[in-house]
């Protein structure tokens, strides 16, 4: 029976590794170009290091442009993707009131095949004089598209030769050098010699390229000449810090719209103290954080303005939601959203040995592709594994949600979803008012096999997910564009 093995939970990890940050020294190494501080750009991957160390796999939230790809899949790259100026946002692009920079994630299809980004796209549809640049992982972009969209394949594939043929400058080579001598010698985390390799080369990577990143989109800022930006996970760091310093620069206004899950084990919303307080960090982030709803505030701190926006896809989902769609829900079906690979295979498979009239929906994230791949292996009549579908077409056919470690859990409990949470070290930041949790496989069957009772939210589900999220859209915008 698979078993959560590790001592130390995810909340009390990331407080140790803030404890170490507010020290303030990693806030003192900065970059030769425009003496830009270093932290921003590696604090996700220094972050990830600890936690694969510890944990054994990676948070999933590293940079996922073209920087950092392999010779081979550069050489595979299609060139006429490169040279296609009209969705090259610097010549395609004129003027545009509101601009958006987001990525392929959170792109699903509708019912037509038209491929839409269910966090954004609500949004973008309320105000016509609005721009979208689009980052892809591998290039791969999703057509037909339900909105204009411009790529930023030029300045990424620009970047990932760049750092394959440029050598690292003697002043930046002595600053990594010390940078990591002092992490070495301070982060206090058993840190494996492998994720060392991989913090030096994101230490490398930006100090390679920020004139080219910089360079690129203050030129495309200054065409565009937006009155507001919204960037997805701007505060993640890593090469988004740059793009948002270009913003702070020029003095254009950012946002971040909340795409998941936030937690106080969240390492993109919760600082240490001396961060918050430094005003030079803040030039490196969004001015707003927009939150789905007021629940999220006490799980966040960061030195961002907090703003309630609400979740327009789980609005357009959920309340306004048809009574022919309500009654679309199977009785004997379970939505399973994995988070560790072999706990959550051996759950799938006790589930199946031991309830095989169950039909089981394995939801995997967008970002675990090598995880999808493995689970596929598992189908079967009864067992069905996706990665790109909407979410809400199996919260509407499905009773029981299992899970630890999505915000799809708290979206399941304002539904009315009968929501089981598996007790382990990623749920250990998880609100104990939301779902019945479960301890280990046997539990859970019996929990499915009882039908248990229906459990009283706790929390006001307006808390959660905002209503009127169009509305306040408009409002926000308006403080911006007349």
């Amino acid at each position: 029976m698979a078993k959560d093995h590790h001592s130390v939970t995810e909340p009390e990890l990331l407080e140790k590794f803030l404890q170490f940050e507010n020290e303030g020294k990693v806030l003192s190494y900065f970059y030769s170009y425009k003496n830009m501080l270093i932290w921003p750009f590696v604090r996700n991957a220094v972050w990830n290091a600890v936690y694969k160390s510890v944990y054994g796999n990676d948070t999933g939230l590293l940079d996922m442009t073209a920087q950092g790809m392999t010779r081979g899949r550069l050489r595979s790259y299609k060139w006429s993707q490169f040279f296609r100026l009209h969705r090259n946002p610097l010549f395609g692009c004129g003027h545009k009131d509101i601009l958006y920079l987001y990525h392929v994630i959170g792109n699903i299809q509708d019912q037509e095949g038209v491929y839409y980004n269910r966090i954004y796209d609500d949004f973008v549809g309320l105000y016509d004089n609005t721009a979208i640049i689009e980052s892809a992982p591998l290039f791969h972009h999703f057509y037909p598209k339900k909105y204009e969209t411009y790529d930023a394949d030029f300045i990424e594939i620009l970047c990932a030769f760049h750092e394959k043929i440029a050598p690292l400058g003697k002043q930046d080579r002595e600053t990594v050098h010390r940078f990591l001598a002092y992490l070495k010698k301070e982060l206090p985390f058993a840190v494996k010699a492998q994720c060392w390799q991989t913090i030096r080369t994101e230490t490398e990577r930006y100090a390679k390229n920020m004139r080219l990143i910089y360079g690129y989109y203050k030129l495309v800022f200054q065409r565009i000449m937006p009155k507001i930006v919204f960037v997805a996970q701007g505060c993640d760091g890593s090469h988004m810090a740059c793009k948002l310093k270009v913003l702070r620069d020029l003095g254009i206004p950012s946002a971040e719209i909340q795409h998941g899950l936030i937690s106080r084990a969240h390492f993109a919303y919760n600082y240490a103290p001396t961060v918050c307080h430094s005003t030079i960090y803040k030039e490196y982030m969004p001015d707003f954080m927009m939150l789905f709803g007021t629940f999220w505030k006490d799980l966040v701190r960061m030195p961002v303005q907090l703003e309630v926006l609400g979740s327009a896809n789980f609005n357009r989902n959920f309340h306004a939601e048809s009574r022919e769609e309500e009654n679309i829900e199977d009785r004997n079906s379970v939505l399973i959203l994995p988070s560790d690979l072999d706990r959550y295979m051996g759950l799938i498979s006790y589930i199946h040995q031991e309830l095989p009239e169950a039909k089981l929906y394995i939801k995997v994230h967008p970002t675990k592709k090598p995880q999808y791949d493995v689970l596929r292996k598992m189908e079967n009549e009864q067992i069905r594994v996706y990665i790109k579908e909407n979410i809400y077409d199996f919260l509407k056919r499905t009773k029981f949600v299992i899970g630890d470690d999505s915000t799809v859990l708290y979206e399941a409990a304002a539904m009315g979803k009968k929501v089981f949470i598996w007790k382990s070290v990623h749920s250990a930041s998880f609100d104990r008012r939301i779902g019945i949790w479960f301890s280990d496989q046997r539990e859970v069957v019996r929990l499915l096999q009882n039908n248990c009772a229906d459990v009283e939210m706790k929390i006001a589900p307006e808390d959660i997910f905002a209503r009127n999220s169009a509305e306040r859209y408009r409002a926000f915008i308006a403080e911006y564009v007349q």
